[in-house]
């Protein structure tokens, strides 16, 4: 029973970061969703170009989800669809000079979240919570 405890805790402890960081994000200059964050995330990280089914599996999403958020982000100017060069069939996703503003808007905030977040504890507590988590993302991703 106190493992089924332990993966609830972890699993509502996340949600909960989740809602704290809407709430703390919540002035930011766009109202963009966090899995459209999460995409937009993904491209920016990549520092390249992406087509939709590689955003897709890097977001753990199926194609027409992921083109919903991509459709959205698109109309608020943050990535933008241009037609691959050797396949004009093929759209290749990027971001935007504007989307990389809004990352950046949201990387500010996450630093912040983060400093209140791990307040008292130490960088030994830090790294070792990070290295547990990865183990648990790692594990989670091989079911």
């Amino acid at each position: 029973m106190e493992k089924v405890s332990n993966l609830f805790n972890i699993a509502l402890t996340m949600k909960e970061i989740q809602r704290s960081f809407k709430r703390f994000a919540g002035n930011l200059s766009l109202d963009v969703p966090m899995e459209s964050v999460g995409i937009l995330l993904v491209i920016y990280y990549n520092k390249s170009e992406l087509i939709q089914q590689e955003i897709a599996e890097a977001v753990k999403k199926d194609k027409s989800a992921v083109l919903r958020h991509i459709d959205n982000l698109e109309r608020k100017g943050l990535l933008q669809r241009t037609s691959a060069i050797n396949d004009r069939r093929r759209n290749v996703i990027s971001i935007t000079e504007r989307g990389k503003q809004f990352i950046s808007e949201i990387n500010g905030k996450a630093n912040e979240l983060f400093a209140l977040l791990s307040d008292g504890l130490t960088v030994s507590e830090i790294t070792t919570l990070n290295a547990l988590l990865t183990h648990l993302q790692n594990k989670a991703q091989n079911i």
